[in-house]
């Protein structure tokens, strides 16, 4: 199972493995993009690794919201929401990849991840991570870190 940086972890080994996933292709397209993208080539391989990213966003977030519908988190409305805008951000960044329309695109989608990161996965995440483990452990088997001991 993948680990994830501590200061991200929201205390749900499932979810850290999956975030952790997730900004290891963050990663990989960041490097794709910020050595390659002033040449053709470049454009195809940042395009590639953007779509294997978002193809790992959208599983990511199925398998989240499965996981917020079993845990009966009252958000989930708001959170498949912002699942759903965060998704068709980068299908935008995604088609001005494949229409080379901008050199632009590893910048903005670094900035997005920064805020993605702070907001969706430090914040909301950790919200339903606080819901979900302050309840008792018959709603379901949620494996817990240690690291979500240490925030409260």
């Amino acid at each position: 199972m993948r680990t994830i940086d501590p200061k991200y972890s929201i205390g749900i080994d499932e979810m850290d493995a999956q975030h952790a996933r997730w900004i290891e292709l963050i990663e990989e397209f960041r490097s794709v993009g910020s050595e390659r993208l002033l040449e053709p080539a470049g454009f195809d391989a940042a395009a590639q690794a953007l779509e294997q990213l978002l193809n790992y966003t959208r599983s990511h977030f199925a398998s989240e919201e499965r996981f917020l519908v079993t845990h009966e988190y009252p958000d989930i409305d708001a959170h498949k929401l912002r699942h759903g805008e965060l998704a068709a951000v980068v299908e935008q960044l995604l088609e001005e990849l494949r229409a080379h329309k901008t050199n632009t695109t590893p910048l903005k989608l670094n900035l997005m991840i920064t805020i993605w990161l702070m907001e969706h996965i430090m914040g909301e995440d950790d919200r339903y991570a606080r819901f979900i483990l302050k309840r008792p452990i018959s709603t379901g088997t949620v494996k817990r870190t240690l690291q979500f001991a240490k925030k409260d």
